[in-house]
C-alpha cells in the first residue's frame, strides 16, 4: 500500500456508532467523543439495534434504525457502503461502552503518520486494569494480559476487538469486511482471521479507552442462557465462513461446562448440541 497519504482528517473519517438499548447521546463513546473538536466534525452514522428508535439526534449524523438487530457486524459493513458514498477514507467503529481520552484523535494521526502503509490502528483498550486489546491470541481465543503488544504487532499473535479500530477505507473493502453472519460473538476476531490474510499487521495506537465488557457483569440464568445460545449460533456462523472448526467448537463446548457448573445446570450442554445438529 505504498503511496498512500500518511495523514487523516475529521472530514475523511466516518465513525459508526452501534447502539442498543440506550439513546446514542448518553453512551460514554458518543459523549467522550463529541468532548472534542475531531469527534464533533467528524461524519458519524449511528446505527440503532434497539427495538424502538431514538429521537433528536443532531441533523447532521447520519442515522439508521434496525429493529431486527443484525448485529455489530452488519452495522460495520453498512458504515463502509455509507463512507464511501460520503467520500470518507477511513472508518472508526464504536461501540457505546467506551471513554476515548481528550487527545484520542492526535494519537491516531500521529500513529498514521507513522505507519502509513499499515491499514488497522488500534487503541490499548483497559477492563479492570488488565489489557483487552490488543490481546495475545492463543488456542482461537485472546487473554487478558498484563502489558501491552510491540507498536507493530502481528494479527496472528495478537488480536484487537472492535472498538475503536481505525481502518483504511480501501483496505477494509479489499480484505472484504466484517463477515454479517458472524453478528456479535466472534465479529471482531473472524474480521482479524480474514482480514490477515491481506494485511497481517497492525498499529497499537499511542492512546487508551477505558471498556466495559459485555457478558461479565451478574446476570441470571436466562440472561445467560441466551447469550449462549447466541454465541453458539455465531460461533458456527464463523466456521461455516471458513474459521478455525476445532478451536471454535472447543471454546463452545468448555463455555458450556463453566455455565453449567456455575448454574448446576445441563442446559447449555443442551444449547451446544441443539446448535451443533442444526449446523
Amino acid at each position: 500500500m505504498a503511496g498512500l497519504i500518511n495523514t487523516i482528517s475529521p472530514q475523511k473519517l466516518l465513525a459508526v456508532l452501534v447502539s442498543y438499548g440506550q439513546a446514542p447521546q448518553q453512551s460514554r463513546t458518543w459523549q467522550s467523543l463529541h468532548a472534542t473538536a475531531a469527534g464533533s466534525s467528524m461524519h458519524w452514522l449511528v446505527y440503532d439495534n434497539s427495538p424502538a428508535a431514538t429521537n433528536n439526534l443532531p441533523t447532521n449524523i447520519h442515522y439508521e434504525h434496525h429493529p431486527e438487530n443484525p448485529g455489530v457486524s452488519a452495522a460495520y459493513l453498512r458504515a463502509a457502503a455509507v463512507a464511501a458514498d460520503l467520500g470518507a477514507t477511513w472508518l472508526l467503529l464504536l461501540d457505546q461502552d467506551s471513554d476515548f481520552a481528550a487527545d484520542w484523535f492526535e494519537a491516531y494521526q500521529e500513529a498514521v503518520q507513522k505507519h502509513p502503509n499499515t491499514p488497522l490502528f488500534t487503541p490499548l483498550i483497559y477492563h479492570e486494569a488488565k489489557v483487552i486489546s490488543p490481546a495475545p491470541l492463543r488456542w482461537g481465543r485472546t487473554w487478558a494480559a498484563e502489558n501491552a503488544p510491540p507498536e507493530l504487532y502481528a494479527l496472528t499473535e495478537f488480536a484487537p476487538i472492535n472498538a475503536g479500530m481505525l481502518l483504511r477505507l480501501s483496505a477494509y473493502t479489499q480484505a472484504g469486511g466484517h463477515r454479517a453472519a458472524v453478528a456479535l460473538d466472534f465479529s471482531d476476531l473472524a474480521f482479524t482471521y480474514f482480514f490477515r490474510r491481506s494485511f497481517p499487521t497492525a498499529v497499537l495506537v499511542p492512546t487508551t479507552l477505558e471498556h466495559r465488557l459485555s457478558g461479565v457483569e451478574s446476570a441470571t440464568f436466562e440472561q445467560r442462557l441466551a447469550r449462549y445460545t447466541v454465541y453458539c449460533r455465531d460461533g458456527w456462523a464463523f466456521i461455516r465462513t471458513g474459521g478455525p472448526r476445532w478451536s471454535i467448537l472447543s471454546w463452545m463446548l468448555w463455555r458450556a461446562f463453566v455455565l453449567g457448573v456455575r448454574y448446576q445446570s445441563l442446559t447449555f450442554f443442551w444449547v451446544f448440541s441443539r446448535a451443533s445438529s442444526t449446523y
